[in-house]
This record gives C-alpha cells, structure tokens and sequence, in this order.
C-alpha cells in the first residue's frame, strides 16, 4: 500500500485533470495478560482448521477476538514506528506518529519534519488506520488463528491471524502485537501463494516521544461527513454514491469536498473495502470534454474497454499495481482508485459493469478551471 501511505499527507490520491480532480497498516505468545486484559491464545488449536484451509469450519474464535481488539487498537493506542511498504512497484518507508483523538503525523522517511503532516483520525490513509477494516473480514473471509506463524515483528510478540476464501485459498496474513493488539504487519498473497504485497513496522514504540511536534492539521477539505439524507442529496445533485460496489466491498466511508473547490462543483470521495482490498471512488457532476481528455493523456491515461465500456485507465500492471479508471456515468464524472486489488483491472472492470459508461459527451472544455480547482483542494498540481 505504498501509495496510500504516500496519501497520509492527503485523504486522496493526487491524480489531476476533471477526473483528475478527483484523482486526487504484531516470539509466540506467551499467555501473559497484557495491557488491556488480553490474557493470549488458549493453547488449543483447531488442527483440522490450521492445517486444511479448504475445510468449511467456521471462524477461529480466537482470531475473531484478535481482529476485533486489533480494530479498537487502531484508534486508542499512540505510538511512534517506521512502517515500510513493499510491492511490485517499489519500497515507501513512512515515519509515523499516532495521537489517539488527534490524528497521525506522516512524513516520508529521510525527508524534512518540515514536510510532516497531521491527517485526521482514521483518515490518514496509511498503516496507522489498517486495524479498522479488519472487522469487515468476517463478512468476505474465514479467519484463523495460526500460531505456527507468531514470529517478532519491530521486537515485539505478535499473534498471527490468517484470511481464507470461500475456495480455501490463503488470501492474508496478520501479525498482531500480543501487548497492545496493533497491527504491525500485514501480508496480501497471490494467487500462486506468493507475497504481492507487505506492509510492516520495522521499529515501534508506544506512546508519543517527549517534544514530539504536532503540525497544524491542515485544512480538512473532506471534513463533511454524508450519510443517510446527506448521501441522498448529493445523489440528487449529481453524485453517484453508491452503498455498495461489486466484490463485497462494502462502504466504510464517505465524504465531501465543498463546492467551490473544484470548479465550484462539490466532490464526494467514498471508500469501499471487504477487509482486505480497499478501492476508493470520487464522484462529480460534469463530463469528459475533449481538451480533458487530451489532459489526461499528458497523465499517462489511455482509453480502453472494461466490461463492455470506454474509460480512460492508468496503471494496474506488474510495474505500477495500482489503478486508476476514469469514466462518465449518468452524467457523473467517476474516479476509481483501486490501490490492493489482487486483480485491479478485473475490480475496476466490476465496478463499470455496474455502473456503465455514458456515450461520449459533446465537447465543452472547462479544463483550466477544473485544474486551478484541483490545485487548491490539493495543496499542489495535479
């Protein structure tokens, strides 16, 4: 997840153009009872469940508890840790600074304290907040507790917590702090069993240094929670806004940008995620004009077919894992971010079919605007 590491300094993506602007992360345990009552595993383990993914049993209990605690962790546990990302495109290295109540301070390893940012609670999109969506893995996953794997994770005891499929195959692996419940290291797999991707905290200390400065937060411009009313109203003003995306993912979070900063036109971001793939989708009234198109060449977009529809897509391969697909729906510009699929394109290409393409717009361009809009919802070029 190198890439919503680098986003901690931002809720979304920098991506630019119309679409564009919407482009915008645990030795074995010992039993011992640890901070917040956590006594570790029993001893027992379900033989047939550890060694048969296949099985149809249900849910270990005990990782069920792990996963669970591991989520409330994510937001009442502060610390300080090197968290490092690596996959198909590269290693990020992240310094990261959790205050519960206040947010996490992220700045890239090696760079400036001067370029720390403060992201919100639970919106710093990095490993910070990766405990949360550990719950919805019940929902799409078996879970199971697989001491077998418990290792020293940063030099601390950890609790290992497998996800299976429906097929039986090995999705996941989580290694959990056997002290404090935080996830400190999480592995996504291919479909061969390969490691595609691994996110982990290299060094990690509780609580906050002494001295430790907090930057401003800046401006928040996704502060607007929407839900219930607020969802059915930026339906009705152009936004998609979907509850549900295909694949089981499910939605944990929208928000909205208000107007006036993308070409006076609010953008509504909403996160979809089933545990383990999380995809995000920015929505705004308005079309793809031919001069937008053109910009979104110069990005390194092209136009393709998914699922029987023309979007514009960029990445989504060996060499840049993840994808972004831009397209016009019922009068609504779309930007699909899929960051951990293990198939992006195959993700993005389930989201078009539920939400097809609108034939190509007439040409009006109102590009520059979109742009200078991006620019300052941003902070910095798109």
């Amino acid at each position: 997840m190198s890439h919503r590491l680098v986003a901690a300094l931002g809720t979304a993506t920098c991506l630019g153009g119309l679409a564009v602007a919407v482009l915008a992360m645990l030795g074995t345990a010992d039993g011992s009872t640890s901070a917040d009552g956590w006594s570790g595993w029993t001893g027992r383990v379900d033989t047939v469940s550890a060694a048969d993914h296949a099985a149809m049993t249900p849910d270990d209990p005990v990782a069920v508890e792990l996963l669970a605690r591991s989520a409330k962790a994510a937001s009442t546990v502060a610390y300080r840790g090197l968290a490092v990302t690596w996959d198909s495109s590269g290693t990020v290295s992240t310094d990261l600074t959790h205050i519960p109540g206040v947010g996490t301070i992220a700045v890239l390893a090696g760079a400036p304290s001067s370029q720390a940012r403060l992201a919100p609670e639970g919106r710093s999109g990095s490993f910070a907040d990766d405990g949360r969506p550990l719950a919805l893995l019940r929902d799409n996953y078996r879970v199971l507790r697989e001491a077998d794997l418990d290792t020293l994770v940063a030099g601390r005891p950890t609790d290992a917590v497998v996800a299976v499929d429906a097929a039986g195959v090995l999705e996941a692996r989580y290694w959990l702090d056997h002290a404090t419940g935080l996830l400190l290291r999480k592995e996504l797999l291919d479909a061969a069993g390969a490691v595609r991707q691994r996110t982990d905290f290299t060094s990690l200390t509780l609580g906050v240094p002494p001295g430790t400065a907090v930057p401003a937060q800046a401006q928040d411009a996704w502060s607007e929670a929407l839900a219930g009313p607020a969802l059915l109203s930026a339906r009705s003003s152009g936004c998609a806004c979907p509850d549900s995306l295909p694949g089981g993912l499910e939605l944990v979070d929208s928000r909205r940008a208000p107007a006036g900063t993308v070409s006076s036109t609010p953008v509504v971001h909403q996160l979809f995620s089933d545990g383990l793939t999380s995809v995000s989708l920015f929505s705004l009234a308005g079309s793809i004009s031919t001069e937008d198109a053109a910009a979104l060449v110069t990005r390194g977009f092209t136009r393709e077919q998914l699922a029987g529809s023309y979007a514009w897509v960029r990445g989504g391969t060996a060499s840049s894992p993840t994808a972004t697909v831009v397209w016009v729906c019922r009068g609504s510009v779309l930007t699909l971010v899929t960051d951990d699929a293990v198939d992006p394109r195959s993700t993005a290409a389930a989201v078009l079919a539920a939400f097809p393409a609108d034939p190509d717009p007439a040409s009006t361009s109102w590009w520059a605007r979109v742009a200078r809009g991006w620019d300052r919802l941003t902070g910095r070029s798109a």
